[in-house]
């Protein structure tokens, strides 16, 4: 007597996740010998991948975490991050690290990258550091501001890890207040928004809740603040609806898309179609957060999430937006 041999790709569940994947139904159906009744089997439509490198030549990742790292393993450090965006003909990215300022790494690292761009024929990418302003550089700490400035950093991050709103959720105790008990911008993080203005650096409003971003939007574009960026809004931590993130842009930010693992918890692709289609492509940035050891390089976290924005339907120009024109204003 044979047994039977469980087939676990029968499974109910299995058949109704690839009836329904995109992969399986969509333009790449005939990988899988899916054919449409009006399709010639010698014809099968294929997927341009010109269209991303296109796409990828030029791109700004505005927020990659390189190493070494105090808080975690980080998969490379600013300078393997760089060869790597060369590859591709990325045009600049930007290092950030949870407890140290990147702007020194940076100017060194760009040193030794132009050396090697140029003695392997490669196109140089733009190294550009910044500051998060947790505990590890004194919080709310203006001379960090300061430092980072004069040192050439674009960037200023409000605190993330060590944020009050980001330690509630984690049910952490302790973190950072944005805002005092009338809701109103504590005078530190006021002095710290001057200086961004004064400096025309980036603002990153970081892991702060929805009611912290609101205000601090507000008083930054009163202060004369002309960069600013509302970090990863689709991120567990620090999710906005489409409604509130047009309304924060509305106000003068871009807003923050940013991809991570590419799979839920941290990522759902139906919710970023539906902030770009309610915010447009015009006020959103688009960037990897990666770094993490657990999660693809950069690179390709970006290549997936082009591919998968031209298979959603988002126009090129709109692709290009996001990923080039919008993410340049930040930090050129």
């Amino acid at each position: 007597m044979t047994d039977e041999i469980f087939e676990a790709s029968l499974t109910d569940e299995v058949l109704s996740l690839m009836r329904e994947s995109s992969v399986v139904t969509g333009p790449e159906a005939s990988a899988y010998g899916v054919y449409g009744e009006s399709i010639v089997r010698m014809k099968a439509p294929r997927f341009d991948l010109d269209r991303v490198w296109k796409l990828m030549d030029g791109l700004i990742d505005v927020h990659c975490h390189t190493g070494p790292a105090a808080t975690t393993h980080r998969l490379y450090d600013v300078l393997d991050m760089a060869k790597q965006a060369s590859e591709v003909g990325q045009r600049a990215l930007v290092s950030k690290a949870h407890n140290v300022p990147t702007t020194r790494d940076a100017i060194i690292a760009q040193k030794c990258h132009n050396e090697w761009a140029a003695a392997n024929n490669k196109k140089r990418v733009d190294l550009f550091g910044g500051v998060v302003l947790n505990y590890a550089v004194g919080g709310l700490n203006p001379d960090a501001v300061v430092s980072a400035y004069r040192l050439g950093g674009k960037y200023v991050w409000l605190p993330n890890l060590d944020a009050a709103h980001h330690r509630r959720v984690v049910g952490a105790e302790g973190g950072i207040e944005l805002l005092d008990e009338k809701g109103k911008v504590v005078p530190e993080l006021k002095e710290i928004l001057s200086l961004i203005a004064e400096g025309d650096m980036t603002l990153g409003v970081g892991h702060n809740s929805t009611k912290e971003r609101f205000a601090v939007v507000d008083e930054a574009v009163k202060m004369g603040v002309k960069r600013i960026e509302v970090n990863h809004v689709n991120f567990p931590l620090t999710k906005m609806t489409p409604e509130q993130a047009k309304t924060i842009a509305s106000k003068g930010a871009l807003v923050g898309i940013y991809v991570m693992e590419f799979k839920p918890p941290l990522f759902y692709l139906e919710e970023a179609l539906d902030i770009i289609r309610v915010v447009g492509p015009e006020h959103i940035v688009i960037a990897s957060d990666c770094g993490h050891f657990q999660m693809p390089p950069p690179v390709q976290s970006l290549r997936l999430m082009i591919t998968e924005l031209l298979l959603a339907g988002v126009p090129d120009k709109d692709v290009e937006k996001m990923v080039k024109t919008n993410p340049a204003t930040l930090v050129y």
